[in-house]
């Protein structure tokens, strides 16, 4: 483990009362995103402006100060710092504009200092790391019963929730951007709190029986995947580790069945609910109803454009009816031609249409998709790039996406080998949620990092070798 992180120092009491309070503001404010306000121009979002409270707080106090240098000294934080730095070239040499693309450099930079500043205190990473385990069944359930009132409710009452008008039912986001950010945070959380060691039993049945009625509630299917997926690797990491017995592994991996099984059981009864064959998917919207993203863009501060005045949107043929199972049944709609699948692989097509040559392998410039293609089937909004990778690749190219590769690598090479099972199925459910999402630029994945790469405690070590 490397020594360049995570340091000790002794503060004095109000010192370390304001240090805490910081990374507790920080996490919570990670659940905001559906919050900003327009600042010089931009939209600048709650959990962008806490994150330079406190590395302000850190550069500002003489001992943090140290802490915080030698934390920016670490491999992971070096790496995602020439990352930065080759969107800031690929920028200057491509964008058409500098303004437009400022908006992602600026968010990147803030995620920087984020992560140098919980990698400064081994104490501080661990305080974040409980606060995100304990928001994990509230999240769920507070998720799920919003989604039950306003879809019982008819849209009586809507706090908490958007409106899907594809399959015609609101889904929860609560206190995030959208739907899809909502079961992110919500799965990204699960898997680090059902993969602690020691995790009580009552805890275990809470978590199974909270996290998929939260899922339900998003309507996310990339969530459920991810999940899935997540707690596999985990478990497959485990069972073959030698550094602990077989009973102490199966022990281990057992409250991942169970949450496993329970998400199994809640969706497979959700996707059997309905027709076989999804409803009408071609309703139009309203006009006089906004429309609302099924993804979210990555830009931090550019606002979508209104569709032309002289040109509103159809009239809804019927209608809509978010209690009627037929139109809800969108778990148990997996289209692999049209849908969001279909929707993504034409962005990856458009995308395509700029990688070539120079741009393939220096990039086109961060953030600059939707400067050159609307988004397809809506004319006149911009368009954004959903998927990571193409994300990456189209805005800092080969080299770009080397970089990120050598991130994530890092990251897991940089895990305490005791927390490795846990990292392995953190990072492959994190990939496959950003590949389908626009997780990456969020606070919550730089507070996660440094929660995994966290030193390890000697309860960890003492069980490792049980």
């Amino acid at each position: 483990m490397t020594t360049t992180a995570f340091a000790q120092p002794t503060l004095t009491r109000r010192a370390r009362l304001v240090t805490f309070g910081l990374i507790a503001a920080v996490v919570v404010s990670s659940f905001l995103g559906r919050y900003d306000a327009e600042i010089i121009g931009f939209r600048v979002r709650v959990e962008q402006v806490v994150p330079l409270l406190l590395a302000a707080w850190m550069l500002g106090h003489p001992v943090l100060r140290r802490s915080f240098f030698r934390a920016a000294r670490h491999p992971v934080p070096v790496v995602f710092a020439v990352f930065v730095a080759w969107n800031v070239i690929s920028t200057l040499l491509f964008s058409p504009s500098l303004t437009w693309s400022a908006s992602i450099l600026i968010w990147l930079l803030i995620d920087l200092l984020l992560l140098i500043s919980m990698m400064a205190l081994s104490e501080g990473a661990e305080f974040a790391g409980r606060l995100g385990r304990w928001s994990v069944a509230p999240w769920a359930l507070v998720g799920f019963a919003a989604f039950a009132i306003a879809n019982l409710t008819r849209g009586g009452f809507t706090l908490g929730t958007d409106f899907d008008w594809l399959y015609e039912v609101y889904v929860a986001r609560l206190t995030a951007i959208e739907a899809n950010i909502y079961a992110s945070i919500l799965v990204f959380w699960t898997l680090l709190t059902i993969t602690r060691r020691r995790i009580g039993r009552w805890e275990t049945a809470a978590i199974a029986i909270a996290v998929p009625l939260g899922l339900v509630a998003s309507q996310t299917r990339t969530a459920v995947f991810s999940l899935l997926l997540g707690l596999a690797v985990f478990a497959v990491y485990t069972l073959l580790s030698r550094r602990s017995s077989w009973r102490d592994r199966f022990r281990r991996v057992v409250p991942t069945a169970v949450l496993a099984a329970t998400l199994v059981l809640t969706y497979g009864i959700i996707a059997a609910i309905g027709d076989a064959a999804p409803a009408d998917r071609s309703l139009p919207v309203p006009s006089d109803v906004p429309t609302v993203a099924t993804e979210s863009a990555p830009a931090a501060a550019v606002e979508e454009t209104a569709p032309p005045v002289d040109t509103p949107a159809p009239e809804a043929t019927r209608i809509p009816d978010p209690t009627d199972p037929a139109q809800q049944n969108k778990i148990g709609d997996v289209d692999l031609q049209g849908g969001t699948i279909g929707f993504r692989v034409t962005v990856a097509q458009l995308a395509a249409q700029e990688m070539n040559g120079i741009h393939l392998w220096l990039g086109n410039g961060t953030n600059t998709f939707g400067l050159r293609h609307d988004q397809p089937g809506t004319p006149g909004i911009s368009g954004h790039i959903i998927m990571l990778p193409v994300q990456v690749l189209y805005d800092a190219g080969i080299l770009g996406l080397a970089l990120l590769i050598a991130l994530f690598v890092l990251v897991f090479l940089k895990v305490p080998r005791e927390r490795r099972p846990v990292a392995a199925g953190l990072l492959t459910a994190y990939l496959l949620s950003a590949t389908l999402t626009s997780m990456f630029w969020f606070a919550v994945t730089w507070i996660l990092i440094a929660v995994l790469l966290r030193p390890a405690t000697e309860d960890d070590r003492a069980l490792e070798h049980a």
